[in-house]
């Protein structure tokens, strides 16, 4: 059965939790004089957001472990900062219906923080690419030739054409990956939740795009075996997920409202379209399903086998 709080208020329900289930003292651990400050971040981030209320009141343990693995990785929650985010959504549960609850998202300078901290880099960025800036790729080698605008103001009214992100260790190793607004556009459709980008791509989608190249850049080719200064276990076990790829947040975690947009416009089209049959495996093709009359006779038939549709070559 869920853990539903009670309607109380946040900060004292938030502490009574906290208390009771020995976290608190893991944040103490982890943040030292900093835990007050934090814990009252968290109270001030859940009353903003109504939906993040109801996560709170529904699954309150949704937020706190959100909450504390950003403190294990000693990040802030502020959503403006950018550096992690607690995000609602809606969960449907194994008697189909829905709880709210929430999940940690790792953003664009949380991922550049926790590889800078690792010591093992000496540059690493991610920068926008305009309409004329890149002059020549050679993909074998991965060469790349750029001319970047002097003129700011020219500049910005240039389309963004791509992203390329950069790396050099502190040993001297170098690496380039670039990527098309077409490749990421594939990437972010490839990975998403439903049928819609996520409010992240939405609403920031040059942070999103910018983050997206950075993964890639560290989780394919980052080197994280070197000494790590004075990181943490906690920074260091992030960082080598980072490496590997395996870093367990959600870029295309659907939000509440996002949710509701997504079975708003189903019912809609269901309430509006023919009723259709579908025999594919990935549901993008729909025939009309044909309405059988009774026959004096009637003789089995093989029911029709799913048909899966070939996939470019491209796709893994």
């Amino acid at each position: 059965m869920a853990n539903i709080v009670p309607r109380e208020s946040v900060a004292a329900g938030l502490n009574r939790l906290l208390e009771n289930s020995g976290i608190k003292g893991r944040i103490n651990e982890l943040l030292g004089k900093r835990a007050p400050q934090f814990v009252g971040s968290i109270v001030s981030l859940i009353t903003a957001d109504e939906n993040l209320t109801n996560a709170f009141h529904e699954a309150p343990m949704t937020i706190i472990q959100a909450a504390l693995r950003a403190a294990t990785y000693d990040l802030p929650i502020d959503p403006t900062l950018g550096f992690a985010y607690i995000v609602p959504y809606k969960n449907k549960q194994k008697d189909d219906s829905y709880r709210t609850e929430a999940s940690f998202i790792l953003g664009y300078r949380g991922m550049y923080q926790l590889a800078m901290r690792t010591g093992a880099y000496k540059k690493l960025n991610v920068v926008d690419i305009r309409e004329g800036e890149l002059k020549s790729y050679n993909r074998l080698t991965e060469d790349m030739e750029f001319e970047f605008y002097a003129d700011e103001e020219q500049r910005s009214k240039k389309p963004i054409v791509g992203y390329c992100g950069f790396f050099r260790l502190v040993n001297g190793m170098e690496k380039f990956v670039y990527m098309s607004v077409k490749e990421i556009a594939a990437h972010e459709e490839k990975n998403r939740k439903g049928k819609y980008p996520s409010k992240g791509w939405r609403d920031n989608k040059e942070a999103m795009s910018a983050k997206t190249v950075l993964r890639k850049l560290i989780g394919k080719w980052g080197i994280m075996s070197i000494d790590y200064q004075t990181a943490s276990p906690a920074v260091i076990a992030a960082a080598q997920s980072i490496a590997s790829g395996n870093l367990d947040d959600d870029d295309n975690v659907m939000t509440f409202e996002e949710q509701q947009e997504v079975m708003n416009a189903e019912v809609a089209a269901e309430l509006e379209a023919p009723k259709m049959v579908d025999f594919t495996d990935d549901a993008k093709t729909e025939v009309p399903q044909k309405v059988l009359q009774p026959e004096p006779a009637p003789v089995a038939k093989e029911a029709p086998q799913a048909v899966k549709k070939a996939q470019p070559s491209w796709v893994k």
